[in-house]
């Protein structure tokens, strides 16, 4: 397979995230990002299913969008939701990570919010096995849903150009 970009394959539109209760996630993610959803709304008939290999579909959902990427905060009516659970490293397993300049300032926002991360950050070393992105900065956390969340403040390779 060649390295050519395929047209639109380059860029994230958005991540979607299953959440069980709208209006708790739309606070815990305005709190935490400081961001106002763009709009709320609802889905659903048998035609949206069909895009998603299901029979019937509600959802209600809210639309956030961030400097670089929006975020769907979805509450599905129809089919009855169920939980799922997933640690980071099972497979098919995924994560959403937001970018920040301060890993401190970061951690403090958590802390305001009433967020416990999975463990204090850690920043990255040469006895960390990487071969570059010495000083990047990362941290774990969870929604209120469990849903794996990382902090980043990233350094060498990790730090995109806009």
């Amino acid at each position: 397979m060649s390295n050519e970009r395929i047209s639109g394959f380059s860029r994230a539109n958005h991540v979607g995230i299953t959440v069980s209760n709208l209006e708790k996630s739309i606070a815990f993610y305005e709190a935490l990002t400081g961001v106002k959803i763009a709009n709320k709304d609802e889905i659903g008939g048998p035609r949206m299913a069909k895009t998603q290999g299901l029979d019937d579909t509600l959802i209600k959902y809210a639309n956030l969008h961030l400097d670089n990427l929006n975020m769907d905060i979805l509450e599905y009516v129809l089919p009855t939701p169920e939980k799922a659970s997933y640690q980071n490293n099972q497979i098919s397993a995924m994560h959403l990570c937001f970018e920040v300049d301060d890993m401190d300032a970061a951690m403090e926002r958590l802390k305001e919010i009433g967020i416990e991360p999975e463990g204090a950050p850690i920043v990255f070393q040469e006895e960390d096995g990487l071969k570059a992105g010495f000083g990047t900065a990362v941290a774990y956390f969870r929604d209120p849903d469990g849903t794996n969340l990382e902090i980043i403040a990233p350094q060498g390779p990790f730090k995109r150009k806009f």
